[in-house]
C-alpha cells in the first residue's frame, strides 16, 4: 500500500469512536472531535438565598452586556420618554443645569497659578504669555457687592439639580471634594443629604410643605439631573433614599455603569408616596411597582445634543493627553505647576471637565435656556388627576430662568438656600 492511500490512524479511531457512540445512543453521526467547538464552561448556580430574589437570579447567567442594557427597562418604567413633550421638559432642566455651571464655572483643579494648556480662553486678561499665568475662577460676568465672585476651587464641575414629580425645582448643589478634603462629597449625594434636610423649611422656592405634604420628605417622586453618570457611592445613596430617577448628561467611562447595574439588579417594591398612597404615572394611571434604584436615563434618550458632545470631547481629551505625554510634549498637559514639579498628564474626567472644550459645551448648552422655543408650551401631564396644579413646559421654563437669577445673586457655588 503506497502512502497516498495509508489511512490516518489517529483520525480513523477518533472518528470511528464518535460515529460509534453516536449511533449507540440512538442519535445522528457528529463530527469528529477535533472538529468540535470547545465546550462552554457549564453557568454556576445563584448562591442559595440570592435565588429567591427574582431580579438578581434573572440577571445571573446573563453576559455582562445584556445586564448593564436598560432599554428594556426604560420602555417598562419610564414609557414617557416616547413623548417628546417629556422630553422636552427633561432638556429645560438639562438647560439650566449646563447654565449653572457655566455661571459658577471653576477650572482651577491645581490651583490658580501654573499653565493649563487645554485652558486658554480661561487666563485672565492682561497675564503673561509666558511663564505662569493666572487662571480665573468662579465664571461671573458682573461681579458686584451683590454677586461675590469666589476665586477659590471648590470642588470639580460636577453639579446636580432636584426636581419635583409635578416638576417644582427644590434645589441644586455641586461637587464640593476640595473644600471638605473629602472624596465622598459628591454632587448627587450632598443633594440627597440636602433634600431631606429641606423638609421642613419655607422660602421662596416652597421647598417646605405644599397642599398639606412635605414634598422633600419623600423622594419616590423625585427626578435628579446630574452633568455625570453617578458613581457607586451616588447610586448606592439615591438608592436608599428612594429617588425615583436620574438624568445624566455625560457617561462616566471609569464608573463601569454601576447605576444600570444597580437598577437591573435590585429588587422592585410598590410604589407609593410618603402617606401610602399610590403612585400615579403620567397618565393618572398607578404605577404599580418601582425598582429598588433610581431609573438611570441618559441625556440621550432626552435627545440631547450635549451628551454625545461631551462624551466625545472627553474621549479625545483621554487620547490626547496619552499621546502628549508618550511624546513628550508639555503644551499637550493639563497642568505645568509653575514650582518645576513633574507636569499632569493623568486623563481624568475631573481634568478634562476644567477645559475649554467642556466649557464650550457647558456654556452653549446653558445659553439655550436662554433662547428655546418650545415645541410644546402648553403640556402638562395631560389626562392626569391633578393636571391643573401642575406647571406646563412654559411654566417650567419660565421657572427655571426665574431660578437661575435667584442662584446667580444667592448661591454662590454650592445651594442657594439659607439655613
Amino acid at each position: 500500500m503506497n502512502g497516498s492511500n495509508q489511512v490516518n490512524r489517529r483520525s480513523f479511531i477518533a472518528t470511528t469512536a464518535g460515529v460509534a457512540g453516536t449511533l449507540a445512543a440512538g442519535g445522528r453521526s457528529a463530527p469528529a472531535h477535533a472538529e468540535q467547538p470547545p465546550s462552554q464552561p457549564p453557568v454556576p448556580a445563584v448562591p442559595g438565598g440570592f435565588d429567591q430574589q427574582k431580579p438578581f437570579a434573572d440577571n445571573w447567567p446573563l453576559p455582562l452586556a445584556n445586564v448593564t442594557d436598560v432599554k428594556e427597562g426604560l420602555a417598562k418604567d419610564a414609557p414617557e420618554l416616547a413623548d417628546e413633550a417629556v422630553r422636552e421638559r427633561h432638556r429645560i432642566y438639562c438647560y439650566l443645569l449646563m447654565k449653572l455651571i457655566a455661571r459658577f464655572w471653576n477650572g482651577n483643579k491645581r490651583g490658580p497659578i501654573g499653565i493649563y494648556p487645554q485652558r486658554a480662553l480661561q487666563v485672565e486678561t492682561g497675564q503673561p504669555t509666558q511663564g505662569p499665568r493666572r487662571y480665573r475662577g468662579d465664571m461671573i460676568a458682573n461681579p458686584g457687592p451683590q454677586r461675590v465672585n469666589w476665586d477659590r476651587y471648590l470642588g470639580h464641575n460636577i453639579a446636580c439639580l432636584a426636581v419635583d414629580g409635578n416638576g417644582e425645582i427644590i434645589d441644586f448643589d455641586f461637587n464640593h471634594n476640595d473644600l471638605f478634603r473629602s472624596s465622598a462629597e459628591h454632587a448627587e449625594s450632598r443633594m440627597v443629604r440636602r433634600l431631606f434636610s429641606l423638609t421642613d423649611i419655607v422660602d421662596g422656592w416652597k421647598t417646605g410643605r405644599v397642599q398639606g405634604k412635605p414634598r422633600a420628605a419623600s423622594l419616590v417622586d423625585v427626578t435628579l439631573y446630574t452633568t455625570l453618570e453617578s458613581c457607586a457611592q451616588c447610586s448606592g445613596v439615591m438608592s436608599l433614599a428612594g429617588v425615583r430617577r436620574i438624568v445624566y448628561m455625560q457617561n462616566d467611562f471609569t464608573a463601569y455603569m454601576i447605576g444600570n447595574l444597580m437598577y437591573k439588579l435590585a429588587n422592585r417594591g410598590r410604589a407609593v408616596d410618603a402617606e401610602g398612597n399610590p403612585l400615579l404615572d403620567w397618565k393618572g394611571k398607578p404605577v404599580g411597582e418601582l425598582p429598588g434604584a433610581p431609573i438611570p436615563i441618559p441625556g440621550s434618550e432626552i435627545r440631547l445634543a450635549e451628551f454625545e458632545g461631551l462624551n466625545k470631547a472627553n474621549l479625545a481629551f483621554v487620547s490626547d493627553m496619552s499621546a502628549a505625554k508618550a511624546a513628550g510634549r508639555l503644551d499637550g498637559a493639563f497642568f505645568i505647576p509653575a514650582n518645576g514639579s513633574p507636569p499632569d498628564f493623568v486623563p481624568s474626567i475631573t481634568s478634562f471637565l476644567c477645559t475649554d472644550a467642556a466649557y464650550g459645551i457647558f456654556s452653549g448648552g446653558g445659553a439655550k435656556l436662554d433662547t428655546l422655543q418650545l415645541g410644546y408650551p402648553d403640556w402638562n401631564f395631560p389626562d392626569r388627576p391633578d393636571s391643573n396644579s401642575i406647571p406646563s413646559n412654559r411654566a417650567c421654563l419660565d421657572k427655571a430662568r426665574e431660578f437661575f437669577t435667584y442662584a446667580d445673586n444667592e448661591g454662590y457655588r454650592g445651594s442657594p438656600h439659607k439655613l
